[in-house]
């Protein structure tokens, strides 16, 4: 392995550094479009691997270090927190590898080209498989600028970390050649851009709009988790559940799993908050764990909306649990190697699996951590939904940047399906986005939230086709550069 200089891995480390203060919770979006210069011009000129992974490590110790709030249920979480971030930093080892192989040979268009392609494809295969997460991805530091995220209602989100990748690149060539053109270039892929803010939306149907009352808490998680706690929890929820219902809203949402009981099955825990609903003639959408089989072992994370006459209109079943928190990624084999024992005292018995993205009548409700990624909204889009809705449980992070990264990522859905979005927390941020991102509402606060939702029918692009769209686009321009390389060749050829 190829030896790195000090001052190189003290410009891939201050890239890392850079990065994360761009990201919810530090929250200085505009350096987003510089804080890679520095990654960039220490891979031209040290070690690719250690240099991104130098960034990596770096980036994600940073902005990920909400992780280690969970210290308080599990004293071994550090060493679980060292390899996350460990694993998670080796892709940009090899972004490093790749940069600093095409660097020595000087090309212009493996800066501006190639280097979006390769952080966008860090990013996407980080959010894949059993330990995908969708956290930290670039494109979140910009979630309170709406009109620079446009873009992803057509080419989904990732498009805006190849864009934000793209003016770094620019600007690291402009600082190494001395040449004012590549600066422009990059001025002139933030103004591509800013100009999907200026395309107009597709037309929507004119539907009715939803009055929403939102119920945040901030029960603390260990409360939360102690059943004996039940009844407290329950005329706290209730008193709550009481004011909202005041509001004289369509619709009142609860967190997920605000209570610890199985809701569905404790008719006269759940025929309380039913009635408060029905009496003002509102619907009612909560979050509760459900269990389908004689031996409670089937067991789902739900969401539940009963309709204004008090009956269950529909449960929808979380698809993407969160791993090591709802279930044990490849259980069967640490059982096989011995490690079953460690498995269960993390997690006894693994979730259950909803099978379908199906919406509840025009809700489409996304849980907690698979808010995170575009596929469920997307799908619950696809399949009728004109309102998102996310129900989630964020105190088990205490307070920390995970509440605000977590809320971030319903601004992008809101963009990527055209839909507005409502978010629903206990200990974490509760809020209203319209189906343009911007953030209309939003709290950390117990109480009711209220406002005004208007369900859309626009199909986005995004939805229709996914990341299709953005994997042509880059596709298109690969073969540009590949085609313009060539032709150099041949004009030095033809010359010799």
């Amino acid at each position: 392995m190829a030896r790195i200089g000090r001052r190189e891995a003290l410009f891939a480390a201050a890239a890392g550094i850079l990065a994360a203060l761009t990201m919810p919770g530090f929250g200085a979006p505009w350096l987003a479009y510089v804080a890679l210069v520095p990654l960039f011009l220490a891979l031209e000129r040290g070690a690719g691997f250690l240099a991104g992974l130098l960034f990596g490590l770096a980036f994600f110790a940073l902005d990920l270090r909400w992780i280690l709030t969970l210290t308080r249920f599990n004293p071994l979480l550090p060493l679980g927190f060292v390899a996350l971030v460990l694993y998670l930093a080796i892709p940009f080892g090899l972004f490093g590898v790749l940069m600093r192989w095409r660097a020595r040979r000087h090309e212009t268009w493996a800066w501006l080209l190639l280097a979006p392609t390769l952080f966008v494809l860090v990013e996407v295969l980080r959010a894949q498989g059993p330990l995908g997460t969708g956290f930290s991805m670039l494109h979140q530091a910009l979630y309170r600028v709406p009109w620079l995220i446009q873009s992803a209602a057509i080419l989904g989100s990732w498009s805006i970390t190849a864009l934000i990748v793209g003016v770094n690149a620019s600007f690291a060539l402009a600082w190494r050649t001395r040449r004012v053109r590549y600066a422009l270039i990059g001025v002139g892929l933030f103004l591509v851009q800013c100009s999907f803010a200026l395309l107009p939306g597709r037309p929507s149907e004119s539907i009715e709009p939803i009055d929403v009352a939102v119920v945040a808490s901030t029960v603390d998680q260990e409360v939360k988790l102690d059943g004996r706690n039940l009844p407290s929890l329950t005329e706290r929820y209730l008193a709550l559940t009481e004011e909202a219902a005041a509001t004289n809203s369509d619709l009142i949402v609860l967190p997920e799993s605000f209570l610890p009981a199985y809701l569905l099955h404790r008719d006269e825990i759940l025929g309380r908050f039913v009635d408060v609903a029905s009496d003002v003639g509102a619907r009612l959408l909560f979050g509760t764990g459900d269990y389908r089989s004689d031996d409670a072992r089937e067991i789902y994370n739900a969401t539940v909306l009963i309709d204004a006459d008090g009956r269950i209109a529909g449960i929808y079943d979380m698809v993407r649990p969160v791993p090591f928190g709802e279930y044990i990624p490849a259980r069967s084999m640490l059982e096989a190697i011995g490690l079953g024992t460690w498995a269960r005292s993390l997690l006894p018995l693994d979730l259950s699996r909803g099978t379908t993205f199906a919406p509840l009548g025009e809700i489409g409700t996304p849980i907690c951590f698979e808010s995170t990624f575009p596929t469920a909204a997307r799908r619950l889009t696809a399949n009728g939904a004109r309102v998102l809705v996310t129900v989630t449980n964020d105190a088990w992070f205490d307070g920390s940047s995970e509440l605000w990264a977590h809320f971030s990522t319903a601004v992008f859905r809101a963009v990527e399906t055209r839909r507005p979005t409502v978010q629903a927390a206990n200990g974490g941020v509760s809020g209203m986005i319209d189906a343009r991102g911007h953030i209309v509402e939003s709290t950390t606060e117990e109480g009711v939230l209220t406002g005004r939702v208007a369900p859309s029918t626009e199909a986005s692009i995004y939805v229709r086709w996914g990341d299709g769209p953005f994997v042509v686009a880059t596709a298109i321009l690969a073969l540009l550069g590949l085609l313009r390389r060539l032709w150099r060749v041949r004009g030095k050829r033809n010359g010799e």
